[in-house]
């Protein structure tokens, strides 16, 4: 198969040859006879990899599955790593595997530290079945924390670690100016940053591969070094905390949102190469738990059906970033991270790509953190391997 008259990363025109799954040429007028697909002068960029998604409610069943599968498919996904909201024992864990390895994109899913009962679970087992990471939160027992790491030392294998101590406050946004007027409980920066701090000295102590996950101040990164690894969302480089005005419990997402300086301060630490990965965060849940009061309502955001058009509107169409610069952050890191060829346009890659629209523009739902911006740019088509899947 024969891409014609791609843009890629929205840059120069090229043809790409697709060979038994893989990208096999790139070059000006490629001449065959094999089968053709016009791009249309449209942009021609890798498919994304989310290293933070949940399941719907935060609860696993087939058809929360099917669903996540259908949205990655249709919004230029390939990969993901599927955050842990089960509690299986070791025959349900085999199945669950069973399950993902059957999808057309790769799920990985990390395993939580500790069980609905806050007891140690089996990590052995789970790492050894297949679990690609071990979740847990800083603030937890000294002691879980240090057989945490042991565990990821001795099986080779990241900690996606979040950093936060909510004993601090116990807060269900920033603590700002706008949280005082709303009345609302402030989550206030120290609650992340001790804990960041605390988390780079054992990283370094133990040597144990760290990703400092969902972190939401620039602060944070300035107490990490260049090799430390960090994941943030694109919502915390887009919105501020006066998303929260007028109780809009769709700004109410775990880490909060900052302050406007905060946010122009991320902005230009990812200019500054700074940050490893960037995610969508995509966390649903059902309406009528986010449509309550801003105390009760859950943290979460549905965002993966937004995700590429957000990275193009803020960051490419502002010129915040390039299209190489951007999927260096959303494609080729996490695609090295999880040992995957693929996550740049590359002769010897896997040929999963997305083939963009730039001049597309479109209104979100009322639904949305994003229901008052306008939003550019769609997907007309996603590959993976080589076939068109959407």
């Amino acid at each position: 198969m024969i891409i014609k008259n791609a843009k890629l990363y929205g840059e120069v025109f090229k043809d790409i040859r697709i060979e038994k799954g893989k990208i096999a040429q790139i070059a000006d007028n490629i001449k065959d006879d094999d089968k053709i697909i016009d791009a249309q002068n449209l942009t021609l960029l890798p498919s994304f990899i989310d290293l933070c998604i949940t399941l719907k409610d935060n609860t696993f069943s087939l058809k929360h599955l099917d669903a996540l599968e259908k949205q990655c498919l249709k919004n230029g996904i390939c990969a993901i790593v599927l955050r842990d909201s089960t509690n299986f024992d070791e025959q349900g864990f085999e199945l669950y595997l069973q399950n993902l390895s059957q999808r057309k994109i790769h799920i990985f899913p990390s395993v939580k530290v500790l069980d609905s009962q806050n007891k140690l679970r089996n990590l052995s087992m789970f790492i050894d079945r297949g679990a690609c990471a071990l979740e847990l939160n800083s603030a937890i027992d000294a002691n879980v924390l240090k057989i945490s790491i042991q565990y990821a030392l001795m099986k080779n294998l990241p900690i996606f670690m979040q950093c936060y101590e909510k004993n601090y406050d116990n807060g269900v946004m920033n603590e700002s100016l706008t949280s005082s007027e709303l009345g609302l409980s402030g989550i206030i920066e120290v609650a992340e940053t001790s804990e960041v701090a605390k988390i780079k000295e054992l990283e370094n102590f133990y040597q144990v591969k760290i990703l400092y996950d969902i972190l939401s101040l620039e602060k944070s990164l300035s107490l990490l070094d260049e090799k430390n690894l960090t994941l943030f969302s694109i919502h915390h480089l887009i919105k501020d905390d006066t998303s929260c005005k007028d109780f809009n419990t769709l700004a109410k997402l775990m880490p909060p949102l900052r302050s406007k300086e905060n946010l122009n301060s991320l902005k230009n630490a990812l200019k500054e190469e700074k940050i490893s990965f960037l995610s969508s965060m995509h966390s649903p849940y059902t309406k009528c738990l986010k449509d309550t009061t801003f105390d009760e309502a859950v943290f979460g955001i549905d965002s993966i059906d937004e995700f590429i058009s957000l990275c193009y509107t803020f960051f490419i169409k502002d010129k915040l970033l390039s299209w190489k610069e951007l999927c260096k952050l959303t494609s080729l890191n996490p695609a090295k991270f999880l040992g995957l060829n693929t996550g740049e346009i590359e002769v010897g890659k896997e040929a999963n790509f997305i083939i963009f629209d730039e001049s597309a523009s479109f209104e979100t739902s009322s639904n949305s953190l994003y229901a008052k911006d306008k939003l550019y740019g769609k997907i007309k088509h996603h590959f993976i391997q080589g076939e068109m899947i959407f």
